[in-house]
C-alpha cells in the first residue's frame, strides 16, 4: 500500500469518516486532486469500493474542454469499476441572473446536484479539498473580512450548503498537495489541467501562485504550518462563542454581553431569518437598537432594545441599504440590474491611445480594468464609506463629497456605488470616478462601465 493511502486510512479511521454503509458519491472533476481522491478511496484495503459512486457536473465554461472532462472522468471511473453520474448547467446565466460572480454561480449549480443525488441515492459526498486549500481559503477569507468562523476554513464533516440534509466529507484536509503529486505521479495516475487555474485574475490563483510563494521566500516553509496552527484556534474559538450565544435566553441584557458574543446572538438570529451575514450588517444591528437597515428591496431590518432582530414593516424609512450586488469580470461582456439601473460592461483590449479613441458618451465610464479584479459589488452608500475622485491626491468621507455635490440625504440612500475586488470604491453614481482605476500609461485592458435607468 502507498504510504499516502495509508495515511488517508489511518485519517478515515480515527476520524469515523463514512462510518455504516450507505453510499459515498465521490466528487471528481478531473483535476489532480479529486482523480487522487477517487483512486484512494477505492483502495483495496478501505473496504469502500463497493459504496462509491463517482460524480462529475459540466459547469459549461471552457467549451470543448468541459466536454472531454466529463468523458475523462466517466472512463476513469469505468476504468475502476465504479457508476458514474454526471449533470451539467449554464454558470454564466446563473452568475448572470443571481448577480453573483461565475465562481459563487459554479459552486451553487454542482453543490445542488450533489444533493440531489446524494438525496436519490442515499449518500454522503466525499470531497477532495486538502490542507492547501485550507491556507488559501484562510487569506481568501482574510482579505474579504471574514470573522473567526470563516478563518477557521472548512470543517472535515460539514452540512452541504445546497441541502442541510445532506452531508460534506473532506478526508484530505490533514494532506499537502506535494503529498497528492507525488501518489499520482507514482501511481501513473491521469488527471486533467483546467487553464483557469493558473489565471490570475481570480484571487484565489493570486494568493496560490502569488501571495503563498512570496510568504515561503521570505518567512520559509513553517508559515503553512502556523496558518493551519491558527485556523484551528480561530474555530476553537468561535466554537466556545457559539456556544454561549446559543445559550443565552436574554439575561445578561443584550448591551452586558460581551461584543464578541452580541455579534454570535445576532448572526444566528440573521441565520434564522434566512438573511446572510455580513461585517458591517452585525455591527450596525448590534450597535445601535431601533435602527432600520435594508437588507434587500422591501425587506428590512432592526434590533430592539432586547436584543432580538426584527422584521419591519416596509414602511419604516430605512437609515440605509445593506443590499448587494456581486457582479462577475470574467468574459467578454455581461450586464446587471441594481438598485434600479441596469449597469452593463466590457472589456477591450488597450491602453491609453485606445482610450483616447472613445468618446465621451454619457452614463459611461471607462476604467483600466485590471485595477478592478475579477469580481465587483454594486451595492449602496454605507456610513464610514471613503472614496478618492479622480485628480484628488486622498480619499474623502463619501458623506462630505455627497453635501459637496448638494445631494439630498434622502437621494444618497438610493445611490448606487461599485467596489473593486479589493474593497476600494471605483465608482459612484453622480460623482467622478476613482482615480486608482483610472487609465494610465501601463493599462493593457480597458473596462466600459455604463448605466441607464
Amino acid at each position: 500500500m502507498h504510504p499516502l493511502a495509508g495515511k488517508v486510512g489511518n485519517i478515515i479511521r480515527v476520524q469515523n469518516f463514512f462510518p455504516g454503509s450507505g453510499n459515498i458519491i465521490v466528487a471528481v472533476s478531473g483535476g489532480i486532486d479529486s482523480m487522487a481522491l477517487m483512486h484512494l478511496l477505492a483502495t483495496p484495503g478501505f473496504g469502500l469500493r463497493d459504496r462509491l459512486v463517482v460524480a462529475h457536473f459540466n459547469h459549461q465554461l471552457r467549451g470543448a474542454d468541459s466536454g472531454a472532462d466529463a468523458l475523462f472522468v466517466a472512463e476513469a471511473a469505468g476504468q475502476l469499476g465504479l457508476p458514474f453520474e454526471s449533470d451539467s448547467g449554464d454558470t454564466q446565466q446563473l452568475a448572470a441572473e443571481s448577480g453573483e460572480g461565475i465562481e459563487a454561480a459554479a459552486r451553487q449549480l454542482r453543490h445542488r446536484f450533489f444533493a440531489r443525488l446524494a438525496k436519490r441515492l442515499g449518500a454522503v459526498v466525499a470531497l477532495a479539498h486538502h490542507a492547501d486549500d485550507q491556507i488559501e481559503t484562510f487569506f481568501l477569507r482574510l482579505l474579504r473580512g471574514a470573522g473567526n468562523r470563516g478563518l477557521a476554513g472548512m470543517q472535515p464533516i460539514a452540512s452541504s450548503p445546497a441541502d442541510s440534509g445532506v452531508t460534506l466529507e473532506r478526508p484530505l484536509l490533514g494532506i499537502r498537495c506535494d503529498e497528492i503529486i507525488e501518489y499520482v505521479t507514482q501511481k501513473g495516475i491521469g488527471f486533467r489541467e483546467d487553464a483557469s487555474n493558473t489565471d490570475t485574475r481570480f484571487l484565489r490563483n493570486r494568493i496560490r501562485h502569488e501571495l503563498l510563494p512570496q510568504l515561503a521566500g521570505q518567512f520559509g516553509a513553517s508559515v503553512s504550518r502556523q496558518v493551519l496552527k491558527a485556523m484551528q484556534l480561530c474555530g476553537d474559538d468561535t466554537d466556545c462563542i457559539d456556544d454561549l450565544a446559543a445559550e443565552w435566553q436574554g439575561e445578561p441584557p443584550f448591551d452586558q454581553l460581551s461584543i464578541a458574543v452580541q455579534r454570535q446572538v445576532v448572526q444566528r438570529q440573521l441565520f434564522a431569518l434566512g438573511v446572510e451575514s455580513s461585517f458591517d450588517l452585525v455591527e450596525a444591528l448590534r450597535l445601535e437598537a431601533g435602527r432600520v437597515i435594508e437588507v434587500a428591496p422591501g425587506r428590512r431590518l432592526q434590533r430592539n432594545a432586547g436584543g432580538q432582530v426584527e422584521l419591519v414593516a416596509s414602511a419604516a424609512e430605512p437609515e440605509f441599504s445593506m443590499a448587494k450586488c456581486e457582479v462577475s469580470l470574467v468574459g467578454q461582456s455581461c450586464e446587471a440590474e441594481f438598485g434600479g439601473l441596469k449597469i452593463g460592461w466590457e472589456r477591450l483590449v488597450g491602453g491609453l491611445e485606445k482610450w483616447s479613441e472613445l468618446s465621451q458618451v454619457k452614463n459611461r465610464e471607462v476604467f483600466d480594468a485590471e485595477s478592478l479584479g475579477q469580481v465587483i459589488t454594486l451595492r449602496h452608500w454605507q456610513p464610514g464609506d471613503r472614496f478618492q475622485p479622480i485628480g484628488q491626491a486622498g480619499t474623502s468621507k463619501l458623506q462630505d463629497l455627497f453635501v459637496n455635490q448638494k445631494i439630498s440625504k434622502a437621494d444618497r440612500r438610493k445611490l448606487v456605488v461599485a467596489e473593486a475586488a479589493d474593497g476600494r470604491l471605483f465608482w459612484v453614481q453622480k460623482i467622478r470616478i476613482a482615480d486608482t482605476c483610472k487609465v494610465t500609461d501601463s493599462t493593457r485592458e480597458l473596462l466600459l462601465f455604463s448605466w441607464r435607468g
